[in-house]
């Protein structure tokens, strides 16, 4: 028969390590927790990416701030196409006023000079503007240089081929200077029209694989953090199965050091 004191410290004991485990297992889980949040934390404030979202960081902020330079340039060549255009019209009716015959008049002298001023101060009025990443070569500083000669074309009264020999040949040069100067700068809107489309394509680019890249990154952390979780529960569990396996354990042995006790109205009843 089964000693009454030993079943009753088997059960004490089992009731005491239960009640241990159960304190244990609390503070091991709460430790547990506080290692995952703490892993937690450093992952989402780790990157794998940093470097190169900083330099794309950088490079979409150049590629913004440049685009506006860029319009303001080609806004302000189209302002200098525009009067160069009229330059142009103007030179061919300076040029027809006296072209007519070869015969110069007082009156066409006075039309002439007129509208030679005229033209010559809408070309001073030229703006000069650059860009480091545009070449026109200079042409609206080398065409305002070229006002001062053509100022002082100035005809008089008489033949065109005796006293005013060579003064077509002047004018056709600061035609052909303004005509130059027009082409160049037209181009220049063109170039900085097309310098424009890549740098907003750039910016485009830069932006999208930013986005790609946070995405990415951000996926990253999540699986880790998921990772982790997993393993906090199966580490949970597995120390839950333990206990549960050691208190059966226990119950067993708590049962084989009690004696059995026999049913009521039990001929057994007669020994005990």
């Amino acid at each position: 028969m089964a000693d009454p004191i030993t079943a009753q410290l088997a059960k004490i004991s089992q009731a005491v390590s239960k009640q241990g485990f159960e304190i244990q297992f609390n503070n091991l889980q709460n430790s547990l927790i506080k290692r995952f949040n703490d892993q937690v934390e450093k992952i989402e404030d780790s990157s794998t990416i940093d470097h190169k979202v900083k330099a794309l960081q950088k490079e979409s902020a150049r590629l913004a701030s440049a685009l506006p330079v860029l319009e303001q340039y080609r806004v302000n060549n189209q302002n200098n196409y525009s009067q160069l255009d009229r330059i142009t019209e103007d030179l061919a009716d300076l040029r027809a006023l006296i072209n007519d015959d070869n015969t110069v008049t007082a009156d066409e002298v006075t039309a002439f000079t007129e509208l030679r001023d005229k033209i010559a101060a809408r070309a001073n009025n030229l703006f000069i503007f650059v860009h480091p990443d545009i070449n026109d070569g200079n042409i609206i500083p080398r065409f305002k240089d070229s006002v001062p000669d053509f100022e002082a074309i100035t005809p008089v009264a008489g033949t065109l081929d005796g006293d005013n020999a060579g003064l077509l040949d002047s004018i056709d040069e600061f035609i052909t200077q303004a005509s130059v100067a027009a082409t160049v700068t037209s181009n220049t809107v063109s170039t900085t029209l097309d310098l424009e489309a890549k740098v907003q394509q750039e910016f485009s680019n830069a932006d999208t694989e930013l986005l790609s890249l946070t995405f990415e990154e951000k996926e990253r952390r999540q699986q880790e953090i998921d990772d982790l979780k997993v393993d906090l529960g199966n580490t949970l569990r597995a120390i839950s199965l333990s206990f549960e396996i050691n208190s059966e354990l226990a119950t067993q042995l708590n049962s084989a050091l009690t004696a059995p006790v026999p049913a009521p109205g039990s001929v057994l009843n007669m020994f005990t």
